[in-house]
């Protein structure tokens, strides 16, 4: 046999092997496909699954993995609090400055100065949930505890007397809206899907807020005023349909029909709080699970949304927890599957060793990686409601294609968006196992190079050219403003599109399987500049939801390179079998 004979078969059967070996990998199901969390069961299901957290654990990558196999939202345990922005002492800049610096500044605001605002840590979280497909309830704009007594206070001194009412709305209604403002004009404000702007003012004992206005009773003026700046802030950045705002509090279950008069005369004039936060600091001694769940059924009834936040269970033990736990989540699930518009469960804390609760194991995790007993008996009082995920209507995918669907071939393409004329790019132009998708010039990196592949139920997959990470709707949310990154290629859900022809030649919509096609790829809010992220959005035909697929030249790729697209259909097996088949058949001396 000849020297380069003999390359030519080598080179034959390590294409072979590499072929047999990827198909080999494609077809292992991950551990984790199987395994029941919370995430794939009550996140499917309710829209969120939530733990609270503080910056230090989203900044350890050991962490961060932790609450991403669980948790789609996070909710700040204090770093989103006045305090926390505003600082125990008033560090005063111009209201020139404010402006310059983007504060809002009302028209009624007649002090010279402003209480400077501290973003740096909200910023960093706003990232990081951002950079890794997560949720975030932002919690909370007005409180009587943890707020510091110099905001309600002349010249913002916490040795003087009260200001009045008329300064403070406005005073209110310059934090209200500069942080909201802060948070949707950053490049991370997607993240943010509902606020608590007001938390257990029910409760408020001797606090700024009633030194300035007095007791208020179940018809507080300055908070429907409240919830009306954040409802402005929201309709302004064309939010309000997809970010809500809720009323939060603990003994939700105890105050029902305060509850429901407060709310009722917050949104006398016009809807602008959409539903009750129940804080979930329970015992099982006390409420019975039927208790809870009476107060529950009364909000939905009156109307509102409903998310559980900030659930622990303080217990007499293991066995007792998980007793409880599951029988009040029997009980929360049979709601939701007969209706009930429950949106969220919120645990509070990762584990036993970060309980605010003194001396108390309340939560389902004795450290982050041991899950007890009451997180199996949660997860049973799932499945034996929906069944299992992915089989039952707890899985929001979609199904079937578009009708109107158009055909992209195969192939590597750069995927231009018409309103602002820049490329769909994965960010920074590198990925780990998880990236943000945003628009940005072109420029013929990697990171806007796109394979298209056909799957053999009638939908494409999107794989970036570095490497085996696919177009990916963050969790699989069927939300507007969900997050589209790429994420390491399984061809799930999350993972599939479908692509239609507009009127105009040569653009198209590309729509998500998880919302059944009624949600495409969509540039927040409209922007053209670079760094813009890419969301899921409800479809509307504006041009922000356009794309023009444009081939890459010389683009055909090695079947090495195909293999790193992670879809087997009955085209790339044909083609490893056609391999094989050739090698069987090789004659080295023919060569």
């Amino acid at each position: 046999m000849k020297l380069n004979t003999v390359k030519k078969f080598m080179r034959k059967c390590i294409a072979v092997a590499l072929s047999v070996a990827t198909l080999s990998a494609m077809n292992v199901v991950p551990a984790g496909a199987a395994e029941n969390t919370l995430l794939n069961t009550y996140g499917a299901t309710y829209g969120y699954s939530g733990t609270c957290i503080n910056l230090y654990q989203l900044r350890d990558s050991n962490t961060l993995s932790i609450i991403k196999k669980n948790y789609n939202s996070i909710t700040l345990e204090n770093e989103m609090k006045p305090d926390a922005l505003l600082g125990s002492s008033a560090r005063l800049i111009s209201v020139k400055d404010a402006k310059n610096r983007g504060y809002y500044i009302p028209d009624n605001y007649k002090e010279s100065y402003v209480p400077q605002i501290n973003f740096n840590t909200v910023d960093e979280v706003l990232k990081i949930c951002y950079q890794n497909g997560l949720k975030m309830r932002a919690h909370t704009l007005v409180w009587h505890s943890q707020t510091p007594s110099w905001f309600f206070r002349n010249n913002y001194s916490g040795n003087s007397g009260f200001v009045n009412a008329s300064t403070m709305d406005a005073r209110m209604e310059m934090y209200i809206k500069t942080v909201m403002n802060h948070v949707y004009t950053g490049n991370y404000g997607s993240v943010v899907y509902a606020w608590d702007i007001a938390n257990e003012y029910l409760h408020a004992q001797n606090s700024g807020w009633e030194a300035v206005y007095g007791k208020c009773g179940t018809s507080p003026a300055f908070l429907k005023k409240a919830y009306t700046y954040a409802n402005d802030t929201l309709r302004y950045f064309k939010l309000d349909k997809s970010v809500k705002l809720f009323y939060n509090d603990y003994n939700t279950y105890m105050e029902v029909n305060d509850v429901i008069k407060l709310i009722n005369y917050i949104n006398s004039d016009k809807k602008v709080c959409d539903g009750v936060g129940m804080q979930s600091h329970l015992g099982t001694n006390y409420p019975s699970p039927d208790y809870y769940i009476s107060a529950m059924k009364s909000f939905l009834n009156a109307g509102f949304e409903v998310q559980v936040t900030e659930i622990d269970i303080t217990n007499k033990g293991d066995t007792d927890l998980a007793n409880y736990a599951y029988t009040l989540f029997k009980k929360i699930n049979e709601l939701k599957k007969n209706g009930g518009k429950i949106t969220g469960v919120t645990w509070w804390g990762l584990s036993d060793q970060v309980t605010w609760i003194n001396n108390a194991a309340p939560l389902l995790f004795s450290t982050p990686t041991k899950p007890k007993n009451a997180y199996y008996r949660v997860l049973a009082a799932y499945t034996e409601t929906f069944g299992q995920p992915g089989n039952n209507g707890g899985n929001n995918s979609g199904s079937g294609n578009n009708s109107g669907s158009a055909v992209i071939e195969n192939g590597w393409y750069y995927i231009k968006n018409t309103n602002s004329q820049k490329y769909l790019t994965v960010e920074n132009n590198t990925v780990t196992s998880y990236a943000n998708v945003c628009i940005s010039k072109g420029t013929g990196v990697d990171g806007q190079k796109w394979y298209v592949t056909n799957t053999n139920d009638g939908y494409i997959t999107l794989t970036s050219k570095l490497g085996n990470f696919m177009l990916d709707v963050a969790n699989g949310e069927n939300t507007d403003g969900a997050n589209v990154g790429v994420y390491t290629g399984y061809s799930g859900d999350a993972q599939k599109f479908t692509v239609s022809r507009t009127n105009s030649n040569g653009i198209y919509t590309v729509s998500t399987k998880v919302s059944g096609g009624s949600k495409s790829l969509d540039v927040y809010g409209a922007r053209k500049a670079d760094g813009t992220t890419v969301i899921q959005w409800s479809n509307n035909g504006a041009a922000n939801q356009q794309w023009q697929f444009e081939k890459v030249n010389n683009s055909k790729a090695s079947a090495i390179k195909q293999s790193k697209i992670a879809v087997v259909d009955e085209a790339a097996e044909e083609s490893v079998s056609e391999n094989i088949e050739e090698l069987m058949n090789f004659d080295p001396e023919e060569e």
